[in-house]
């Protein structure tokens, strides 16, 4: 769908990136089980897991609301080009094949910020912010930034990694200010 050169359209976008999510969420399932023994990790990324979800949601109600008013299949108000969406299919493929039981809790914290850092998350926000789903982009963002929180503490209480860190807390004051900017407008 993605290798031609063609204006996509909204559903199009739309369509990817909700498997996106769904991927990231599947990822974060499957860890969730790796991490099973311990009750505060399972918890952790059962968490990240069912917040992938509701962005899901939150992009296929848009997709209703843009299908009942006709718009779904214009072009799309973000572009997406044909090298991202194979890194990014790549990228989630391989993570959700490196998952395995033997893993460790830094590798699978590393893993995350890798796909947080990634463009899913940006198109997730662009294209609820393009929609004029203002209310759905704010909730989208604060549930974002908790979430990355989450993240950041799990790395300080078990990775240790301060570069990891360094990059994690990045990606909250990103999506931070994102949401401080939305709210003044």
């Amino acid at each position: 769908m993605y290798d031609s050169p063609e204006v996509h359209t909204t559903r199009e976008v739309m369509e990817l990136t909700i498997d996106l999510e769904r991927q990231t969420m599947r990822l974060y399932t499957r860890l969730s089980a790796v991490f099973d023994r311990d009750p505060k990790l399972k918890e952790f990324w059962f968490a990240m897991a069912r917040d992938e979800a509701l962005h899901v949601g939150a992009l296929d109600l848009v997709s209703t609301v843009l299908e009942l008013e006709g718009k779904l299949d214009s072009p799309s108000p973000i572009s997406i080009d044909n090298a991202t969406v194979r890194r990014l299919t790549t990228l989630l493929e391989r993570h959700c094949n490196d998952a395995i039981p033997s893993m460790s809790i830094a590798d699978a914290l590393r893993i995350a910020v890798d796909i947080e850092e990634s463009e899913v998350e940006d198109m997730v926000g662009d294209l609820l912010k393009a929609t004029q789903a203002t209310g759905e982009y704010e909730r989208y963002l604060r549930l974002l930034v908790h979430d990355l929180g989450d993240l950041s503490y799990m790395i300080e209480q078990y990775c240790h990694d301060p570069e990891l860190l360094v990059r994690c807390d990045r990606l909250v004051n990103r999506h931070a200010e994102a949401l401080r900017l939305s709210a003044l407008h």
